[in-house]
């Protein structure tokens, strides 16, 4: 099965990034480099084993009546197909920069051709400067490699997000980082600087209720979920118990707020993340 794995049927090195899309064991994989960044059932294509992707609904328990949702970085189309099927009433844009990854997303991931998803090729935050669009729902996943592009951090960024995002929306972040321990300055950089941007944070390690303080030091996906809207931590892990009244579907969900970290992130030794000189307007 080793062998069936190592060979990609797919595999490209675009401007971006070198892809590979590879079959193992009932799962399809797309690659950036030597990190996996997305994947498929190939028996239910909307199913993936990728944890991280499934608390993105989480928006869905801060902002239930959402209509429309921005992605920042398709790859394969996990989080935007899903969101299509499961709720019919959001419309979705999505912004991917490497037109092979959009290719790809379509051609072997399955991402439906319809009106109610709309993908753009180019840079998120260019998309964002020039569009006019209010969102209620705005998730960045994007990554180089195994990082999130500098300039989609910044508190600059984050408030250009502002401005496109309804009163009552939400943003969410995927991110790869430990909270505690001598790798965690990049995170609490990060946090320190959302936190600055929006009243409410809500921080999801993802794995934490079984790995503890373990996954805290030692980092991993961490997913967390922005927004002014007038939300306690207690009712947003009601909402999440019970699936938002149903509609979320995600397997296990109803026990992700089992990863809802409450407790303290130093900020004082690190700096809030900005943009540099030159890129300020």
């Amino acid at each position: 099965m080793s062998l069936a794995y190592d060979q990609p049927m797919y595999e490209h090195t675009s401007r971006f990034h070198r892809l590979k899309v590879t079959d193992n064991d009932g799962v399809r994989l797309l690659k950036f480099e030597r990190n996996q960044q997305s994947s498929m059932r190939l028996d239910d294509p909307f199913e993936s084993d990728i944890e991280y992707v499934g608390y993105f609904h989480i928006a869905l328990a801060v902002q239930p009546a959402a209509t429309s949702a921005l992605v920042i970085g398709l790859g394969g189309g996990s989080v935007v197909k899903r969101m299509w099927r499961d709720y019919p009433e959001i419309r979705i844009d999505a912004v991917e920069i490497d037109p092979e990854v959009a290719e790809v997303a379509y051609e072997l991931f399955e991402l439906p051709r319809d009106e109610r998803i709309r993908v753009v090729v180019g840079d998120g935050r260019e998309y964002l400067r020039q569009c006019e669009e209010t969102y209620d729902i705005i998730m960045v996943d994007a990554f180089d490699d195994d990082h999130v592009p500098p300039h989609l951090l910044t508190e600059e960024f984050m408030r250009e997000v502002r401005d496109h995002l309804a009163e009552d929306g939400v943003v969410v972040y995927n991110l790869i980082g430990s909270v505690h321990g001598d790798h965690s300055k990049p995170f609490r950089s990060f946090y320190r600087t959302i936190s600055n941007v929006w009243r409410n944070v809500w921080m999801f390690p993802v794995g934490l209720s079984a790995n503890g303080p373990i996954m805290l030091a030692f980092g991993g996906n961490i997913v967390l979920l922005a927004s002014d809207v007038d939300l306690t931590a207690e009712e947003l892990l009601v909402k999440i118990a019970k699936r938002v009244d149903g509609r979320v579907s995600v397997k296990g969900f109803g026990v992700l707020g089992r990863d809802l970290y409450q407790g303290e992130v130093r900020g004082g030794d690190v700096p809030m993340l900005t943009d540099p000189p030159k890129r300020r307007r």
